[in-house]
């Protein structure tokens, strides 16, 4: 079943060849192998490993199973390119981490469920270019999806500052100011810093750090709300 946040990534798969890490209901490589892409799908456990198997079956498409964490199982440069979805952003920076040199070798459709903006600034502050994001809408949940390269050459400072200026753009990227659903990104992201706020602000052993970050974020969150006429 291909639901809105899975063709969001199937829109951002360009390669030959394809890795999807913790492949779950292999729904993605499925899809993938009827448009005669080669897939590799993985996953950590036995049992989830085991439906895709039956999923794939019946649906008559090659796909090569293989079970280990991460991205353990394939090798540097045996594709093209590597999902990692439907895992909160902490874990897609463990499996990259783990695994820098196969991370580096391939184009990175990342989707986080959460964590994004830690992601992000994992991906800028470690050898990679962020390529492109997109957003989609599924039930009540706005899903990110990021696209991350290796940089392949050294960047100046200003070419740098282009794409991330300040704190608040590791939040809500520059690059989908324009995006349709851009606006529910940002009262997303304003329920979110709202409701920390309201908590550390009305809790007597709050951080003072932590409540005056809440604060300065949620100030930005507001400021860009009016800039962008989104109010």
């Amino acid at each position: 079943m291909i639901t809105p946040r899975l063709d969001l990534i199937l829109k951002h798969i360009s390669g030959n060849s394809v890795a999807d890490i913790g492949t779950d209901h292999a729904y993605i490589p499925i899809k993938l192998a009827q448009r005669g892409i080669r897939v590799i799908a993985t996953d950590i456990r036995k049992g989830p490993l085991d439906m895709a198997s039956a999923h794939v079956k019946k649906s008559g498409c090659e796909v090569d199973l293989r079970l280990g964490p991460g991205l353990a199982p394939i090798s540097a440069g045996e594709t093209d390119d590597i999902v990692i979805a439907g895992m909160g952003g902490e874990m897609i920076i463990k499996i990259l981490t783990a695994d820098e040199e196969k991370a580096k070798s391939a184009t990175l459709i990342l989707q986080p469920m959460n964590s994004q903006y830690e992601l992000r600034q994992y991906l800028y502050n470690n050898g990679y270019d962020i390529l492109c994001e997109d957003l989609a809408i599924e039930g009540f949940k706005v899903y990110n999806l990021i696209v991350a390269k290796a940089t392949s050459t050294q960047k100046t400072k200003t070419e740098e500052a282009l794409q991330f200026i300040n704190d608040i753009d590791f939040h809500l990227p520059r690059v989908l100011y324009d995006h349709p659903l851009f606006s529910q990104l940002l009262n997303k992201k304003k329920r979110e810093y709202t409701r920390i706020y309201s908590g550390l602000s009305s809790s007597a052993v709050s951080d003072p750090n932590q409540l005056g970050y809440a604060k300065t974020t949620l100030d930005s969150i507001l400021a860009l709300e009016k800039e962008l006429g989104l109010l």
